[in-house]
């Protein structure tokens, strides 16, 4: 692989997720269970080989005052498999952080249990979102495929793949940006002013160890959730919003004139052609919901009210405001600078942060089959740091998972809220 070079440009969204390390264990997960055992061997070889298929999942990433920059590693310093002997070992790689300073920003570790194996993929939130997860769990797949026939196989690098969130920004339409950008202002008035937002009850950290609150909701209630979506012309992340907001008012009645506020993430792929971006990458976004300081007693209101305005929000480029109601002022300010504001300014609002609920859509069985498809497949989305939060759905195979990183001492508050949330939510 002497044509991969030994550096690459780092992207404005690897920046900004970076900027937020100061506030989160900032890493994603994706884990499959399976009812039999892989290939260990073939398996690591295919892990390895990823890092050459994507280059920039085999760098480090270089600080530097102005602009960082994705360093080439040597082969010997990116051996991205490890095993498991046993399920303390497995949890303890899940529950490890990723240094994307070392690298190398792909991370697996797999575990034969005697029920079946797991496979757990770590992946640096600066490379990747959960979006860029799944393809890389794709790639991992069909390589791995490919090499029981062909021992030697060598994928190509994807040296030229766009990576810059302008792959999404070059299809929006000029005479669009104005009703984007002030719709964006408008939106974050809202959101912020004032600012008294209703939070879950969490203390500051520790920071450690961490943990995982999941939540499996099977596919015979995904179905009836399903139909009760369909009949409310909504979706089932509509669902989970109301439920989420409902949830919120329930467990902290404390102050009633604080605001229900959610910030949820927006993956930029659906303005894709193919719905994937051009490398592995962060191509997503976030939107800010405010239902105001009283919810109603009727859940089926609030998922009209939510569903109007999700449609609406859809309609006019979710999930673009912050490009370019942001992003163009900061742009040429020094990496260093940015990254020290961001710090002070998540310090300043982190106990009035409101949750983030994060969608991170199905995975397709056809992308994480390895010779046999998983029994279980869900992503864990990043660890914030207490009192912030952020929870996760994605889907598999029918079935939906509620997921969340947690420390101990936030952990019951969590599962108290997930267990709101899915007695709120119909079926």
């Amino acid at each position: 692989m002497n044509d991969i070079p030994k550096r690459f440009r780092s992207q404005a969204t690897d920046r900004y997720v970076n900027y937020i390390r100061c506030a989160s264990d900032i890493m994603l997960h994706l884990e499959l269970e399976f009812d039999t055992q892989l290939d260990f061997d073939r398996l690591a070889h295919a892990t390895n080989l990823t890092l050459d298929a994507e280059p920039v999942l085999g760098c480090r990433f270089v600080q530097r005052w102005w602009r960082p920059y994705w360093e080439r590693l040597d082969v010997n310093n990116r051996q991205a498999f490890i095993a498991a002997n046993n399920e303390m070992e497995y949890e303890s790689f899940k529950s490890s952080s990723i240094d994307p300073y070392t690298g190398p920003q792909l991370k697996a570790c797999l575990w034969h249990s005697i029920n079946g194996d797991r496979l757990l993929l770590k992946v640096a939130h600066e490379v990747a979102d959960a979006g860029a997860v799944k393809e890389i769990a794709s790639t991992i797949s069909s390589i791995y495929t490919r090499l029981k026939n062909e021992p030697g196989y060598q994928p190509t690098p994807n040296i030229n793949g766009c990576r810059s969130i302008w792959q999404v920004l070059r299809r929006v339409p000029v005479h669009a940006y104005p009703k984007i950008y002030f719709s964006f202002l408008r939106q974050l008035w809202a959101f912020s002013v004032p600012a008294n937002t209703l939070v879950l009850p969490m203390e500051d950290g520790p920071n450690a160890p961490l943990v995982f609150a999941i939540r499996h909701i099977p596919s015979d209630r995904v179905s009836r959730m399903m139909e009760y979506a369909h009949l409310h012309n909504a979706t089932l992340n509509d669902l989970l919003i109301t439920a989420s907001f409902h949830s919120l008012a329930t467990i902290d009645e404390s102050d009633k004139r604080k605001r229900l506020r959610l910030v949820i993430t927006v993956d930029l792929r659906r303005y894709l052609p193919n719905g994937k971006g051009g490398g592995i990458c962060n191509l997503s976004a976030q939107d800010y919901l405010t239902l105001g300081i009283k919810i109603g007693d009727n859940f089926d209101a609030t998922l009209k009210w939510l569903s109007d305005y999700m449609r609406h929000r859809k309609a006019n480029w979710i999930g673009i405001g912050p490009y370019l109601g942001m992003e163009p002022l900061a742009a040429p300010l020094p990496y260093k600078l940015r990254r020290t504001a961001a710090s002070k300014q998540s310090e300043a609002t982190k106990r009035n942060s409101a949750p983030n609920p994060t969608n991170m859509c199905r995975i397709d069985p056809n992308t994480v089959t390895f010779d046999v498809s998983p029994i279980k497949a869900y992503l864990l989305p990043p660890p914030v740091y207490p009192p912030l939060f952020v929870y996760g759905l994605s889907g598999y195979n029918g079935t939906l998972t509620l997921s969340a990183g947690t420390y101990p001492t936030q952990k019951e508050i969590v599962e108290k809220f997930f267990d709101a949330i899915l007695k709120e939510l119909p079926a």
